[in-house]
């Protein structure tokens, strides 16, 4: 079994190098923020909530609480681009924005794709009266 830490960091990765490689690929095709905002922001949305989309989908209790801390980590991770000079302190903090809506949107595909099982919903609910 694996720990929430583990799962957590393996996740956050997941968004990170989707994120990542639709970046580079919309870059090799010539789509950045200089020339083509509009389809690079919306290439690295929609690759970030296809991450959000299969963390939340692997983890069938707690996941809101799951993708919160994927976000925190992967927003995180997003540090290195001020160390590579890629973005400004400015440009990551407004970047936790984006972040938190490729969450939601990766997180509610999730819901629809792979809903709570009953047994999930027991086991909450077991847990609250204990």
């Amino acid at each position: 079994m694996t720990s929430p830490t583990k799962t957590i960091l393996r996740d956050a990765s997941i968004v990170y190098g989707l994120t990542f490689v639709f970046g580079l690929g919309s870059a090799i095709a010539g789509f950045n923020m200089q020339n083509s905002p509009s389809t690079a922001y919306l290439t690295n949305l929609l690759s970030g909530a296809a991450g959000f989309a299969m963390a939340g989908i692997r983890i069938s209790t707690d996941r809101a609480e799951h993708l919160a801390w994927v976000t925190v980590t992967f927003w995180t991770f997003n540090l290195t681009n001020i160390a590579f000079g890629l973005q400004t302190r400015a440009a990551w903090i407004h970047s936790g924005i984006t972040i938190i809506l490729m969450a939601v949107v990766g997180g509610s595909l999730a819901t629809i794709l792979a809903p709570s099982s009953k047994s999930t919903s027991q086991h909450c609910h077991s847990r609250h009266t204990e």
